[in-house]
């Protein structure tokens, strides 16, 4: 029984790292691609 709980346990937090991640790494994909877009504004106006 406890085996399983900290098994489930794990697997959860793995997910949950992994979900995690990505968000964070699309956060800070969309922030450059933001901060190119305002240069590049700016160096045409």
């Amino acid at each position: 029984m406890k085996k399983t709980v900290v098994k489930d346990v794990l697997l959860v937090a793995t997910f949950a790292g992994f979900a995690y991640l990505v968000v964070r790494n699309y956060k800070i994909r969309k922030q450059k691609e933001r901060e190119a877009l305002e240069y590049l504004h700016f160096q045409l106006f």
